[in-house]
Protein backbone atom coordinates (compact mmCIF):
# COMPACT_ATOMS: atom_id res chain seq x y z
CA UNK A 1 0.00 0.00 0.00
CA UNK A 2 3.06 2.30 0.77
CA UNK A 3 4.64 1.98 -2.37
CA UNK A 4 1.24 2.09 -4.19
CA UNK A 5 1.20 5.76 -3.72
CA UNK A 6 4.10 7.11 -4.51
CA UNK A 7 3.91 5.29 -8.06
CA UNK A 8 0.40 6.54 -8.56
CA UNK A 9 2.23 9.79 -7.98
CA UNK A 10 4.72 9.51 -10.43
CA UNK A 11 2.63 8.07 -13.14
CA UNK A 12 0.22 11.17 -12.75
CA UNK A 13 3.47 13.43 -12.67
CA UNK A 14 4.89 11.77 -15.62
CA UNK A 15 1.01 11.41 -17.84
CA UNK A 16 1.14 15.29 -16.72
CA UNK A 17 4.32 16.33 -18.05
CA UNK A 18 3.69 14.04 -21.44
CA UNK A 19 0.18 16.13 -22.03
CA UNK A 20 2.68 19.32 -21.32
CA UNK A 21 4.93 18.37 -23.85
CA UNK A 22 3.23 17.17 -26.64
CA UNK A 23 0.57 19.83 -26.47
CA UNK A 24 0.47 21.26 -29.86
CA UNK A 25 1.13 17.26 -31.36
CA UNK A 26 -2.61 16.70 -29.38
CA UNK A 27 -3.92 20.31 -30.07
CA UNK A 28 -2.99 19.73 -34.13
CA UNK A 29 -4.57 16.07 -33.92
CA UNK A 30 -7.79 17.62 -31.73
CA UNK A 31 -8.23 19.98 -34.62
CA UNK A 32 -7.46 17.58 -37.71
CA UNK A 33 -10.19 15.41 -35.91
CA UNK A 34 -12.75 17.86 -35.78
CA UNK A 35 -12.10 19.11 -39.35
CA UNK A 36 -12.89 16.07 -40.64
CA UNK A 37 -15.66 15.25 -38.77
CA UNK A 38 -17.03 18.54 -39.98
CA UNK A 39 -16.56 17.58 -43.76
CA UNK A 40 -18.25 14.48 -43.17
CA UNK A 41 -21.08 16.06 -41.82
CA UNK A 42 -21.42 18.44 -44.41
CA UNK A 43 -21.46 15.80 -47.30
CA UNK A 44 -23.96 13.74 -45.77
CA UNK A 45 -26.24 16.57 -44.48
CA UNK A 46 -28.44 16.64 -48.01
CA UNK A 47 -29.05 12.56 -47.70
CA UNK A 48 -30.29 13.36 -44.20
CA UNK A 49 -32.46 15.56 -44.58
CA UNK A 50 -33.98 13.67 -47.60
CA UNK A 51 -34.06 10.89 -44.98
CA UNK A 52 -35.86 12.94 -42.59
CA UNK A 53 -38.29 14.25 -44.54
CA UNK A 54 -39.15 11.07 -45.77
CA UNK A 55 -40.00 10.00 -42.07
CA UNK A 56 -41.55 13.37 -41.12
CA UNK A 57 -44.44 12.15 -44.29
CA UNK A 58 -44.58 8.73 -43.57
CA UNK A 59 -45.07 9.69 -39.60
CA UNK A 60 -47.66 12.28 -40.76
CA UNK A 61 -49.46 9.75 -42.76
CA UNK A 62 -49.75 7.18 -39.94
CA UNK A 63 -50.73 9.93 -37.14
CA UNK A 64 -53.74 11.04 -39.42
CA UNK A 65 -54.81 7.59 -40.45
CA UNK A 66 -55.01 6.94 -36.83
CA UNK A 67 -56.87 10.28 -36.17
CA UNK A 68 -59.42 9.66 -38.55
CA UNK A 69 -59.59 5.80 -37.72
CA UNK A 70 -59.64 6.00 -33.92
CA UNK A 71 -56.85 4.00 -33.55
CA UNK A 72 -54.23 4.34 -30.78
CA UNK A 73 -50.45 5.04 -31.82
CA UNK A 74 -47.40 4.72 -30.41
CA UNK A 75 -44.54 6.02 -33.11
CA UNK A 76 -40.33 5.92 -31.57
CA UNK A 77 -38.14 6.95 -34.03
CA UNK A 78 -34.45 8.17 -34.33
CA UNK A 79 -33.29 5.66 -31.89
CA UNK A 80 -35.82 5.76 -29.50
CA UNK A 81 -34.81 9.46 -28.82
CA UNK A 82 -38.20 10.86 -30.08
CA UNK A 83 -41.56 9.48 -29.17
CA UNK A 84 -45.04 10.34 -30.64
CA UNK A 85 -47.90 9.13 -28.50
CA UNK A 86 -51.76 9.43 -29.85
CA UNK A 87 -54.65 7.85 -27.89
CA UNK A 88 -57.91 8.20 -29.05
CA UNK A 89 -60.91 9.30 -27.14
CA UNK A 90 -63.57 6.91 -26.52
CA UNK A 91 -66.29 8.90 -28.84
CA UNK A 92 -63.85 8.35 -31.31
CA UNK A 93 -63.53 4.57 -31.56
CA UNK A 94 -66.71 5.13 -32.85
CA UNK A 95 -66.10 6.97 -36.43
CA UNK A 96 -66.34 4.46 -39.71
CA UNK A 97 -62.87 2.82 -41.03
CA UNK A 98 -60.99 5.63 -43.51
CA UNK A 99 -61.76 5.03 -47.55
CA UNK A 100 -57.81 5.14 -48.21
CA UNK A 101 -55.68 1.96 -47.81
CA UNK A 102 -54.33 1.63 -44.64
CA UNK A 103 -50.18 3.00 -44.85
CA UNK A 104 -47.73 0.23 -44.32
CA UNK A 105 -45.41 0.08 -41.52
CA UNK A 106 -41.67 -0.43 -42.33
CA UNK A 107 -40.90 -4.08 -41.81
CA UNK A 108 -38.70 -4.91 -38.77
CA UNK A 109 -35.32 -5.12 -38.49
CA UNK A 110 -35.04 -8.94 -37.15
CA UNK A 111 -37.53 -9.77 -40.54
CA UNK A 112 -34.95 -8.39 -42.52
CA UNK A 113 -31.77 -9.97 -41.30
CA UNK A 114 -33.98 -13.53 -41.42
CA UNK A 115 -34.08 -13.33 -45.00
CA UNK A 116 -30.73 -12.80 -45.95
Amino acid sequence: MMISIPFLVVLVVLGIRTIIDLRYWLLGAGIVFLGALFTIIYKHRKKYKEELRKDKEEILRILDHAISSGHDVDISFMGGLLKISYRASAHTKDLPPPKDNTPLLPKSVENNSSMH
